[in-house]
């Protein structure tokens, strides 16, 4: 057994009898390699001044290759001043100079492949860095808090730059990363505060986690096509006003972390390939948009978003602060209410060019009631919306509803009191009570894609079969500018109050189909000076249907159907016609090329052709 120990013990004295520990030659310690003839520094403790790291040192007549600087070798000398690494030095060990304050300047030899975890971090005296070429990595926190280190290049050799690498590097004002560094770690340039320009290559494919945090005087950067993944915070708390990209469709499809991770939601103008982007128009191509994809771009104004993008990330277009103007598909408004993006309040056009608004995405909508001037929401798969989807939209202007549309819901549209036009989809079953209410300025009307015809006209279809068979109570109550109604045809019932206080209407035509017309319907358009029924059955009506109506305006009815409407207990009030007796209209007399001539005799105005004189209704003056 003893044999066997002393055995062992001469192995390990053989395995180590090589290396000398600490060995001071000249003012430095080194750890020398007997076998290999290598040595590394160990240090001094007390190092000041300037110290030059010599390529080969001379022990007991043995010359010794300096290859390395070994871990913590001179870390804490506050005196050490500048330092010199000889050319045969491979490697520099973990904190080597670690919170040398007084350091100054460094001279890296062109053979030291890389610099370790925290090499000189704390180095808050040193100015400048010579890197050579040889360097492939530059690790953790290896310049962190250099507080004086103003202005870095990285050699091509540099591959990666790790976490902390050149974190509150306060001076730092310009960096130049080359083509050969494909990551930038988190947080490596965290908290430099004075750096004003960054040039980041096409060769990088990741930028980690807060890289660039507290950049505080970073204003402008650019972003290239290879980039695939920004980390979370990557830019938060810069002075980003300008992020230039080189493809919009590459930049929707870049996968972004959660949280406020995109360049873009710190930045306020947007440019591709250094134009700016005012009016952004995502192409078709694209089929989703990232997380924070074009957040805090408050330069944006409008968004143009085809139906091919079937996804959009989480506050893709948050505190974009000017946008005024979106044409995107449904899912574009599908957003949970608390995370409705400030420029809701201010939207002035929107059009939702496919799928179907859920109930967020209308509430979405709503959000901008006050300022929505333009709704179009043809292109949607919405049967029918929720009641009063649209109520009080008072700078609303023009709205168009979807074409497979069955029904006009309750209160959908009422209170838009600067509403000029709307189409009711020929799909459309019934507008139920008080759809259209108090829209005071609505002048246009059509069913079913009929065109539009004169200014305040109610367009029967022209080549759509209308379905509609009902209009609901008080549907249109005070439509004050409409001044001509034609009912289409299939429509059955008109409610109580439906056309209640329409009191510019002049003229109006009900259909065939025709039944019954409810109280109050038409109460106050005292203006009407005509109506024609075209249904042979007097629909019936009711004491106050026509409330303030003259009774001495002529109904032309079917001429067989006069005697019925001359004995019914109400419509015998008015002066039945029949329709052989019909004046021609104004429209006809003006149809061909014979001149006319406006007149004003009395304070009312006159046509005049040929040697006749008509109203403006188209009835001749005899």
């Amino acid at each position: 057994m003893k044999l066997k120990l002393f055995t062992l013990l001469l192995a390990v004295a053989a395995s180590v009898g090589t290396m000398f520990a600490s060995t001071k030659i000249g003012d430095l310690y080194y750890n020398l390699d007997a076998t290999n003839h290598t040595a590394e520094v160990a240090g001094n403790s007390s190092a000041s001044g300037e110290i030059i790291i010599p390529a080969s040192v001379t022990y007991n007549s043995v010359s010794y290759s300096v290859t390395s600087i070994g871990r913590s070798a001179f870390s804490g000398c506050s005196g050490l001043t500048s330092v010199t690494i000889g050319n045969s030095v491979t490697s520099i060990g973990r904190s080597a100079f670690s919170g040398c304050s007084g350091l100054t300047s460094v001279t890296i030899g062109n053979s030291v492949t890389s610099i370790g975890e925290s090499t000189f971090e704390g180095c808050t005296g040193l100015t400048s860095v010579t890197i050579p070429n040889s360097v492939t990595s530059i690790g953790d926190r290896a310049f962190q808090n250099c507080s004086g280190l103003t202005s870095i290049e990285i050699p091509n050799s540099v591959t990666s730059i790790e976490e902390s690498a050149f974190e509150s590097c306060t001076s730092l004002t310009s960096v130049t990363i080359p083509n050969s560094v494909t990551s930038i770690g988190q947080y490596a340039f965290s908290d430099c505060s004075g750096l004003t320009s960054v040039t980041i290559p096409n060769s990088i494919t990741s930028i980690g986690f807060a890289a660039f945090s507290g950049c505080s005087g970073l204003t402008s950067v650019t972003i290239p096509n290879s980039v695939t993944s920004i980390g979370a915070n990557a830019f938060y708390g810069t002075g980003l006003k300008k992020v230039n990209i080189t493809d919009i469709a590459a930049w929707c499809n870049i996968a972004f972390s959660v949280s406020s991770s995109n360049p873009l939601y710190y930045a306020k103008h947007l440019y591709v390939n250094n134009v700016e982007v005012i009016d952004l128009v995502i192409p078709n191509s694209v089929t989703s948009i990232g997380d924070y994809a074009f957040s805090g771009c408050s330069g944006l104004t409008s968004v143009t978003i085809g139906n091919s993008v079937t996804s959009i990330g989480r506050s893709a277009f948050y505190n974009c602060t000017g946008l005024t103007s979106v044409e995107a598909p449904a899912v574009f408004f599908d957003v949970p209410e608390g995370s409705w993006p400030s420029y809701t309040k201010i939207l002035n056009q929107v059009t939702v060019n496919g799928g179907e608004l859920t109930e967020n995405a209308l509430l979405f909508i709503n959000r901008s009631y006050k300022t929505l001037q333009t709704l179009d929401v043809s292109r949607v798969t919405n049967t029918e919306f929720a009641d009063e989807a649209f109520k009080g939209y008072y700078n609303l202007q023009q709205l168009v509803l979807p074409e497979g549309l069955q029904k006009v819901s309750y209160m959908m549209v009422a209170g838009c009191k600067n509403l000029q036009s709307i189409n009711i989809p020929a799909s459309v079953e019934e507008i139920e009570q008080s759809a259209f209410e108090d829209c005071r300025s609505i002048q246009s009307i059509t069913f079913g894609g009929a065109p539009a015809g004169a200014p305040g006209r109610f367009n029967a279809p022209a080549t759509s079969a209308s379905q509609l068979r009902r209009i609901g109570n008080w549907a249109f109550y005070n439509a004050h500018e409409l001044q001509h109604l034609d009912i289409p045809e299939g429509v059955t019932e008109i409610g109580d109050g439906a056309f209640y206080g329409c009191t510019y209407l002049e003229d109006m035509t009900l259909p065939t189909s025709i039944q019954a017309i409810g109280d109050n319907c038409f109460a106050l358009c005292a203006k009407l000076t005509k109506i024609t029924c075209n249904a042979v059955t007097p629909p019936t009506i009711q004491a106050k249907t026509f409330f303030d109506v003259k009774r001495q305006i002529p109904v032309y009815v079917p001429d067989e159907a006069v005697s019925a409407y001359e004995n019914d207990t109400y419509w015998q009030e008015f002066d039945i016609q029949g329709q052989s007796e019909v004046p021609q209209g104004i429209e006809d007399v003006q149809s061909d090329n014979v001149q006319c001539t406006k007149v004003v005799r009395d304070g009312q105005i006159f046509i005049l052709r040929g040697d006749k004189t008509y109203t403006l209704q188209g009835q001749e003056v005899k």
